[in-house]
């Protein structure tokens, strides 16, 4: 099979295994059927208008219609774009997008049975490709849904093992040892069932970074090391990664860095003009205006928020009152000071105040 391969740069998430999604989503407006007590050429109107909409919406969502009826809720409000690729003989160009066309359509698992699913990555493949890459694109398929279910018997096994792991057996390096075990069992599957060109695609840079977070946690968790001798085999780990990711995890540690520095500036009794000197030297002077308008829009909040609790308070203090109306009135209060997000978000600092 004459299958040619792209490298696509991704940046992946802090954690053993990385999940890379390049597809790219636009929100849409929900339809609106009103149902009302009608006749029964109304009703079946009504039908055919919902028919009708929900159509549209999975053809907006895949660009064309399909012949398997209506998207899952969950897919519904999305826009799928087309990232299948050929060559100029027609041949499939292998890239991580495939892998995220194949799990588009697979994270409906709980509302669409397998089945259905594969029929509908066989329509898409089948309306957007032309013989050859047609017949390589399922032929990828087809070995990626075989991964996916030795995967699955693997997890069940390796979930197994974990729960019988004593917590000490944990603390002395087993959970190590046992991720160890994970990778290197599932890396095997990915060899096993994946060609080398499509196992290259979807799991290599993900594979380097999963070996970078381990050898990270090795770093950190061997006692016998100074800071600076961690810090140096970790800027040699690092080294090994893509250099997208290596900025990524660099502008990571300024921002924890400039954290800890800003804290003890404050704790030796700094004050703010020197907490933005440091900014500057660390992030420039763009970041300091960014800091200082973060700077201000925190105040105000937490300044808002002290005048809430403050007539909370009053309110509560009022021992003249039954309980169900005091509720209503820090209710009220609560409606009239904040919208709907930032409602949640006092309702949590009041749960953390009480606690």
């Amino acid at each position: 099979m004459n299958i040619k391969i792209i490298k696509a740069k991704k940046l992946f998430p802090l954690s053993i295994i990385a999940a890379a999604s390049v597809l790219v989503f636009f929100s849409l407006e929900a339809p609106s059927i009103v149902a009302v007590p009608a006749t029964t050429d109304q009703i079946f109107i009504e039908s055919e208008a919902l028919r009708s909409t929900t159509k549209k919406t999975t053809t907006q969502v895949l660009g064309f219609e399909s012949k398997h009826g209506t998207l899952p809720a969950s897919l519904r409000g999305t826009i799928l774009d087309n990232v299948l690729k050929i060559d100029e003989k027609g041949h499939l160009l292998i890239s991580s997008d495939i892998k995220d066309v194949f799990d588009y359509f697979l994270s409906a698992i709980s509302e669409e049975d397998l089945d259905t699913i594969l029929l509908r990555v066989d329509e898409y493949l089948s309306h957007y490709l032309q013989e050859p890459a047609l017949s390589e694109s399922k032929a990828v398929l087809a070995q990626y849904i075989e991964f996916k279910y030795s995967l699955m018997t693997l997890e069940q096994e390796m979930g197994k093992d974990l729960s019988q792991m004593s917590q000490q057996d944990k603390v002395d390096g087993g959970y190590l040892d046992f991720l160890r075990k994970q990778m290197d069992q599932r890396n095997a599957q990915r060899e096993q069932y994946l060609d080398p060109a499509v196992y290259e695609a979807f799991y290599a840079e993900e594979q380097r970074y999963d070996e970078y977070t381990y050898s990270r946690l090795l770093v950190n968790s061997n006692k016998s090391l100074s800071a600076s001798e961690r810090l140096g085999k970790i800027a040699e780990y690092q080294s090994t990664l893509p250099e997208d990711v290596r900025q990524s995890i660099k502008q990571t540690q300024i921002t924890d860095e400039l954290k800890l520095r800003t804290e003890k500036v404050l704790a030796e009794g700094g004050d703010q003009q020197q907490v933005r000197e440091l900014r500057r030297e660390m992030l420039g002077d763009e970041a300091v205006q960014r800091f200082d308008e973060l700077d201000q829009q925190r105040a105000q909040w937490q300044s808002r928020i002290n005048e809430y609790l403050t007539q909370r308070a009053n309110i509560l203090s009022n021992q003249g009152l039954a309980t169900d109306e005091l509720s209503m009135q820090v209710d009220a209060l609560r409606e009239s000071l904040f919208d709907e997000l930032e409602q949640l978000r006092v309702r949590s600092i009041e749960r953390h105040a009480e606690a």
